[in-house]
């Protein structure tokens, strides 16, 4: 991916992993690296990326659009600052469709699976 910078036409490369784990069905995670530090990775929202390459799409930290080059632009706010980064579309979209293989819209969570979580992060007893 490449990271656009505040001099118009400017970019740098950045060396962004993209990874899937079907144990977590809705989240796509960007994965920065840089030699010799950690990595740093961020959570996205898989049907934010999918719509993302069609239409602008997203609220609060993370903006998805796809742009008239054949890139697509994925916009990541922090309070420290934002990060614009051009991504080939069509890469990311061959991949995108490779998780819906693994997991379909609206198989995300099995029977159950949703109610077992709620258990996890909320306390016993009545609310």
């Amino acid at each position: 991916m490449d990271l656009e910078t505040e001099i118009p036409g400017v970019r740098h490369r950045l060396d962004v992993g993209v990874r899937y784990d079907d144990s977590d069905p809705l989240v796509v995670s960007l994965v920065f690296e840089a030699a010799g530090e950690v990595p740093i990775s961020w959570a996205v929202s898989r049907d934010l990326l999918l719509e993302g390459l069609d239409r602008p799409s997203g609220l609060g930290d993370v903006h998805v659009r796809p742009a008239d080059d054949g890139e697509l632009v994925i916009v990541l706010r922090t309070p420290s600052g934002t990060a614009r980064l051009h991504a080939p579309a069509a890469a990311l979209e061959a991949l995108l469709l490779r998780t819906l293989i693994l997991v379909p819209v609206g198989a995300e969570f099995a029977p159950g699976a949703l109610e077992r979580e709620l258990d996890l992060l909320l306390p016993p007893g009545p609310l």
